[in-house]
């Protein structure tokens, strides 16, 4: 049942093939099992038992929400989610109850670290090399959300897009990543990185389940913008700091002019370069959404965050500059035997019709995802130490 499509789950439960807390409980399970790859920060066990026993009575009486009653869904820990704690990933709100996913207890493993092709190469090039530490990043910052996905533990799950953050680690973990067009879907309740891009994302194994998703989220009220109180230094590392300092000190009076007015009138050119391209008789745009594969972690580690950010957000980021909706569809795997991504990107608002287009290539391309029995059957075989299992694709 968790290797099913959204669309094939929500007709089960629909017609009693499984209830909704048989399916939560498969779930929590494969959850329980995947815990090394890092990809859940807070499990909330018993909310999301007390939902599916709700959403159960629901479907017993008839009165069933929708498409999305009774499935479960993983959120980025970055959505205030009510009576869950919401961290960031960051030890600052440790303890904020107000989400899961994406590191606090530790870098986010790959779920294609395990695949068997991917394991078969890396031992034809380790030459006594120790294999088993040599897993691979997940991209961010929605990594915990790619992961999740990808490893079956849930249907859909909520990412941030605020450069990218959902489509590259869509294009590393072999799964759909959407980011809809700003203005869409309400950003109520995301603690933004960046207010003027930052729009929640989607991520699914499918086009047709992310095109359900947004379906069910685009009619949610206006965003309105979260108010902070003020927190303590400790709480932010280097690369966060950096990030506040350098922000500031463009916004500071002189320096208004010189960067941040100049950098507005850029921002425009970039969306007037879509307007043109668009006008010009273009539907879609494609190109690459990552540089490359899923890099190893051992690797990733050797440059400094700046310098990876940018390398990770140079086919993304101006999406968001210019508000576009666009999505990443898994296409191919590489020699090495790990996802590919493509990007699609649309006129605003034209998010529909984006997906269609890529609905379609999706069927044409045919991607291997990982098969869920293989995945739960070498879960076992990953000892405390972090020793590598072979995933097999179909």
């Amino acid at each position: 049942m968790l290797g099913r499509t959204l669309r094939e789950v929500s007709a089960a439960l629909k017609q009693g093939q499984i209830t909704p807390t048989e399916l939560c409980q498969k779930c929590l399970s494969l959850i329980k099992k995947t815990k090394f790859l890092n990809a859940y920060i807070t499990v909330s066990e018993e909310v999301a038992l007390k939902q599916a026993e709700e959403s159960e009575k629901r479907y017993k009486k008839g009165r069933s929400l929708g498409d999305l009653d009774g499935i479960p869904i993983a959120v980025k820990d970055n959505f205030s989610t009510s009576g869950i704690e919401t961290t960031c990933a960051s030890n600052m709100l440790k303890g904020k109850v107000s989400g899961s996913t994406d590191g606090i207890f530790g870098p986010v493993k790959n779920p294609w670290s395990f695949s068997e092709q991917y394991r078969k190469k890396r031992k034809q090039k380790s030459h006594g090399e120790k294999e088993d530490s040599d897993w691979l990043i997940t991209g961010g910052s929605s990594g915990g959300s790619a992961a999740a996905v990808s490893a079956f533990t849930c249907f859909t799950a909520l990412g941030s897009d605020t450069g990218g953050s959902t489509r590259n680690p869509a294009a590393h973990c072999g799964v759909v990543g959407l980011k809809p067009s700003y203005g869409l879907v309400s950003r109520h309740g995301l603690i933004p990185l960046v207010n003027s891009m930052d729009v929640p994302g989607i991520l699914t194994r499918c086009v047709d389940d992310a095109a359900i998703v947004l379906g069910h989220r685009c009619d949610i009220g206006v965003s309105t913008e979260a108010m902070y109180a003020a927190t303590r230094r400790e709480g932010f590392n280097d690369v966060v700091r950096g990030r506040i300092l350098s922000g500031n000190f463009f916004l500071l009076k002189e320096n208004y002019e010189n960067y941040f007015v100049k950098a507005q009138k850029v921002r425009r050119l970039i969306a007037n370069d879509f307007v043109n391209v668009f006008n010009s008789g273009v539907d879609v745009l494609l190109t690459p959404t990552t540089l490359s594969e899923a890099a190893p972690y051992t690797e990733f580690i050797k440059e400094d965050n700046r310098t990876r950010s940018a390398q990770d957000d140079i086919f993304t980021q101006a999406v968001n500059m210019a508000g576009l909706p666009a999505v990443n569809v898994p296409m191919a795997l590489s020699s090495q035997g790990l996802p590919i991504g493509l990007q699609f990107i649309g006129r605003a608002f034209c998010d529909q019709q984006l997906l269609t287009i890529a609905k379609w290539f999706e069927k044409q391309v045919q991607f291997p995802i990982i098969q869920l029995q293989e995945l739960m059957e070498d879960c076992s075989s990953v000892s405390e130490n972090g020793k590598l299992a072979s995933v097999s694709l179909k």
